[in-house]
């Protein structure tokens, strides 16, 4: 077995969740890895599906800024009350305590994909860690 551990993760079998932050319809989330099987300061990669005239409420992060990358369809983002229609290439950044929102505008699925991230002020915040001395048994870093 390899010293180094290795991730392997598709968009098979994701959770279907309705009505996200209070909004409508189905989005289809499969989260591909999670902080704690990191080095970085991340907390979280996840792909996301919004069904046609779906769409995820309007919620704050405290703990982490996103990232939203938009892979195919047509939506709709609000980020602190003012909207900018979004497609494919389009990158939307989220920074801390921004509130945002996504819709879907068009005809077809809104795939997108969204990296979240801690800033320093919460990462100083955090205990240490490290995935390959959690994994070994060793102290954290």
């Amino acid at each position: 077995m390899s010293a180094s551990p290795l991730v392997i993760s598709d968009t098979d079998a994701p959770s279907t969740m309705l009505g996200l932050h209070g909004g409508r319809g189905v989005n289809r989330w499969k989260r591909f890895v999670t902080g704690l099987m990191l080095h970085a300061d991340w907390d979280s990669f996840e792909h996301n599906r919004l069904d046609p005239g779906g769409a995820i409420g309007e919620h704050v992060h405290t703990r982490t800024e996103e990232v939203y990358f938009i892979v195919a369809g047509r939506g709709l983002m609000t980020l602190n009350g003012e909207q900018h229609e979004v497609g494919p290439g389009d990158l939307i950044m989220t920074p801390l305590n921004g509130r945002h929102a996504i819709e879907n505008l068009g005809d077809d699925v809104l795939e997108f994909v969204v990296v979240e991230a801690l800033p320093p002020e919460i990462v100083r915040r955090l205990p240490g860690y490290s995935p390959s001395a959690a994994a070994s048994g060793g102290a954290s870093a």
